[in-house]
């Protein structure tokens, strides 16, 4: 049996009678020269150049390198005053391409969803039915509703940072509040992050370990996020060279469709850089699995 479908699809309808807890997935996971508001409420000075800008650059590229993830975790997340809790695990391939599993509480899977960068592909056990469509927002948000593309998704849960057109940083206390102008921004207050690093401005950006990054106005971000448990995790990638990834992420959206919505997501374990065969992100419809066709 096959069913179509081309507008917004009520979760209930594929089987999800309990797809909020899918809000969680995001590893909330793992985000030129003029004077502004920075740390604090600070005024630092942006620019195309300098120490600030060596930093951002190489944070950037430090995300940018690591292309793939596995990992296994709890989620927990708040909305709309409720509380609620899943396991997951989760492999990751830059870009684009995510193989994600929602486990019951019994640690069977509960929901299965691929995307190759291209196609979406899904299982829904309680219901088994076999869904695919274009990777689109709309179609990833049909399950996961956070308004992402998996390509987004994937570069979220990679830890991976934003591509510098400016900076500036303020010493402080032992730590670096820098503040970043992303590449094909405007330069506004909207559009600033701003990153909390330990330790001083000229650290390697291959060791620094970022401890809280928000995006907006530094009164009121539209996001703020908190990376807690750091620990190192070797990378598989680059022979085993170790680099601080953490294992608590605390997200709180304070704007946008998300607003008074939290996120806290815990890595039991996690595996950086790791051979992944391009297959492992389609999956095939299996039989007795009603066909569900997304346009």
């Amino acid at each position: 049996m096959t069913r179509s479908t081309g507008c917004p699809t009520d979760p209930a309808r594929l089987g999800l009678r309990s797809s909020a807890w899918l809000l969680a997935l995001v590893a909330a996971l793992f985000l030129p020269g003029c004077l502004s508001g920075g740390g604090g409420g600070r005024t630092v000075l942006r620019t195309p150049s300098g120490p600030a800008m060596e930093l951002a650059s190489g944070l950037y590229l430090r995300g940018e390198s690591l292309r793939t993830l596995a990992a296994r975790g709890g989620a927990g997340y708040s909305v709309a005053g409720k509380r609620h809790f899943f396991k997951f695990e989760a492999l990751v391939s830059k870009p684009g391409r995510l193989l994600f599993t929602a486990l019951d509480p019994a640690g069977q899977p509960a929901f299965r969803l691929a995307s190759d960068g291209q196609q979406l592909t899904g299982l829904i056990y309680s219901s088994r039915q076999f869904v695919t469509g274009p990777a689109t927002a709309a179609n990833f948000g049909r399950f996961i509703p956070l308004g992402l593309t998996p390509d987004e998704l994937t570069v979220l849960m990679s830890g991976s940072q934003v591509r510098p057109a400016a900076a500036g940083a303020v010493e402080t206390g032992g730590a670096t509040e820098l503040v970043i102008v992303p590449a094909g921004h405007p330069d506004t207050e909207a559009g600033l992050w701003r990153l909390r690093l330990a330790g001083g401005l000229s650290q390697s950006p291959a060791r620094a370990v970022i401890q809280s990054a928000a995006l907006g106005p530094a009164s009121r971000p539209e996001i703020s996020i908190k990376y807690m448990s750091v620990k190192e995790v070797a990378r598989e990638d680059q022979g085993g060279l170790a680099e601080p990834f953490p294992h608590t992420v605390e997200a709180a959206w304070t704007g946008g469709d998300r607003q008074n919505q939290s996120l806290r997501v815990t890595y039991d374990e996690v595996r950086l850089g790791l051979p992944l065969d391009g297959g492992v992100f389609h999956l095939e419809q299996p039989a007795g699995f009603e066909l569900v066709q997304l346009y």
